[in-house]
């Protein structure tokens, strides 16, 4: 599932990003989107970053490239 980060660039599994707020990196393990729309999923808490815990919110990741 794919879903857009802060500035509107596609993100997906794989993807390495930046989480605004804390400057923390890491790559997409997964995208938790079942039964949401676009929408929903870009301002819910469903992706999950390897090597970090918690769910954090597409709005609030900056992609840096493809790992």
């Amino acid at each position: 599932m794919n879903s857009y980060d802060r500035y509107g660039i596609a993100i997906s599994s794989g993807s390495m990003v930046m989480v605004a707020d804390s400057g923390a990196t890491g790559v997409i393990k997964a995208i938790h989107a079942e039964g949401k729309t676009a929408e929903q999923i870009r301002r819910a808490d469903c992706v999950e970053i390897d090597g970090h815990q918690g769910l954090y919110c597409p709005l609030n990741l900056i992609r840096l490239g493809f790992n």
